[in-house]
């Protein structure tokens, strides 16, 4: 009697024939036909195999590498891109089919809070390479839409821009590239936006405000977009007010008064130049950020705000250089009345700066803040929850690689992995795939909920407030790292470069 045994990935065919009668048996495939008495069915394994490429930062070549390490010869490409693309495909709809309960979800909420169902979001695009002048290398982008109202921070629509397909002869009506090669893919923010937007169901939602980056594409990108539902008639909410991101604005506002040192003259010899305006710079965009906050808060109109934050940003430089008579009309912050301390200035001391060099720095508070600049900035919203997405989704479909097929579903996989969880996701994509459900008991829902609890573990305790303290120290003594190398006491990993001219320079 002989065996014909036929590989399919991890699995096997086999078919027995007689040596002296010549019977042949049917072929039977062993990952079905045979059934186990516990666990998944052997067939099973080929996707289990291909979930890690879906859920983690690895490729296929990297769980070729373990098989083999480990004894197992691993599935042919071919098989293994089957098996992806099946998982891809599955994870795909899942994802679309959760952005929409998601928005129901969302509008629940509103209604039960007795709100109307109109819904604050933010959007952002990242690309898997930033365009570059002279040359663009970017070909693959990737733009969500998340919601402030319900803290959550909730995906409620996703669009992915790629340029790539990996047909030979495509005549690109059912492949994955959803962006045109010879458009620029800086311009994908605007499509992006669009796609993003008509996803968002109106019958459920509609859209009160969209807060986006400082860039101007994405004003335009808005009126063109309402101006065109005008003319068709498609939406119920005929507009939407367009925010710019809080933070970024206090990115800008501290790299402009970096930039002013070659202007400010007055600055106390005794301190280096350049650390003194860093902490200067530092100590403003701080400020100004608490400040606007407390008074959004206590503000019950835009106007009111808008009115009393113009009095706190120029109270802020007569506050810091000791001056205090309007701080308690004008200023929610400062509390010098109370501590008489300096030390959240540079060096712990008030601003020793001339009028003229006040005037600069004022100056760029008053051009990043001004009317226009406050009314893009009214309900402080920003884009973090975004930029947490984006990164989520380059940690699956990592900068460095271009997915052809599967972007979208790698990009598919972080937002319903966001939306869910690691573990519940992985299961929910297995189980439709395989029509199987993963039993309680099993190898693979043990080890998935340990992992869960041990994530569960490291978020309490990084939002704990000795992490915050011991994080906050770190940051510190690595922010003052040029001033220990000047001084005269060093440690043995930072050599002082003054301690050579003094024969008391001492080190601990």
């Amino acid at each position: 009697m002989k065996m014909k045994v036929t590989r399919a990935g991890l699995c096997v065919y086999i078919c027995v024939k007689c040596s002296y009668c010549g019977f042949n048996s049917q072929t039977l495939p062993m990952s079905d036909t045979i059934q186990t008495a516990r666990g998944p069915p052997a067939g099973f394994l080929n996707y289990l195999v291909a979930m890690p490429v879906l859920k983690s930062k690895i490729g296929m070549d990297d769980v070729a590498t373990v098989l083999t390490w480990l004894n197992i010869k691993a599935p042919c490409k071919q098989t293994f891109q089957k098996k992806f693309n099946d998982l891809g495909q599955a994870q795909t709809e899942l994802s679309d089919k959760q952005l929409e309960l998601k928005q129901d979800y969302v509008a629940n909420v509103m209604k039960k809070a007795g709100f109307e169902p109109e819904v604050d979001i933010q959007f952002d695009v990242a690309y898997t390479c930033r365009p570059q002048g002279g040359c663009e290398k970017s070909t693959q982008s990737f733009g969500a839409l998340v919601e402030h109202n319900t803290g959550q921070k909730l995906p409620l629509a996703i669009a992915m821009a790629n340029k790539h397909c990996r047909k030979r002869y495509c005549r690109h009506d059912n492949c994955s590239k959803t962006f045109a090669a010879e458009a620029s893919i800086a311009s994908s923010e605007r499509v992006l936006l669009h796609r993003s937007l008509d996803k968002v169901r109106d019958d459920p939602l509609a859209v009160k405000s969209i807060t986006t980056d400082s860039g101007t594409q994405s004003a335009k990108a808005i009126r063109d977009y309402y101006e065109l539902k005008k003319q068709t008639n498609h939406l119920k909410k005929q507009t939407a007010t367009h925010y710019k991101c809080f933070v970024h604005k206090l990115r800008a506002l501290e790299r402009h008064v970096r930039a002013a040192k070659s202007d400010i003259k007055s600055i106390p010899k005794k301190y280096n130049k350049d650390e003194y305006m860093r902490k200067l710079a530092s100590c403003l965009r701080c400020r100004v950020r608490i400040g606007l906050e407390k008074l959004r808060k206590q503000s019950c109109s835009d106007e009111l705000f808008l009115r009393s934050a113009k009095f706190a940003l120029e109270n802020i430089l007569h506050c810091f250089s000791g001056d205090h008579k309007m701080c308690k009309e004008r200023s929610r912050v400062c509390t010098y009345r109370v501590t008489s301390s300096y030390k959240h200035l540079p060096y712990g001391e008030p601003l020793a700066l001339q009028e003229s060099d006040k005037k600069i720095v004022l100056g760029n508070i008053t051009n990043t803040f001004d009317a226009t600049g406050l009314k893009e900035v009214a309900k402080l919203f920003n884009t973090n929850a975004c930029e947490s997405l984006n990164a989520s989704v380059f940690q699956y479909a990592p900068k460095t690689s271009f997915y052809a097929r599967n972007f979208a579903a790698l990009c598919h996989s972080a937002v319903h992995t966001r939306s869910l969880g690691p573990s519940k996701s992985s299961m929910k994509v297995a189980e439709k795939v395989t029509g199987k459900k993963i039993s309680l008991h099993s190898m693979i829902y043990n080890q998935l909920k340990a992992k869960d609890r041990r994530r569960e573990y490291d978020s309490r305790r990084k939002a704990s407030v000795r992490y915050k303290i011991v994080r906050f120290y770190l940051r510190k003594r690595h922010a003052n790292r040029a001033l220990y190398r000047d001084g005269l006491y060093a440690s043995e990993s930072m050599p002082s470069t003054s301690a050579a001219d003094h024969s008391y320079g001492l080190k601990v």
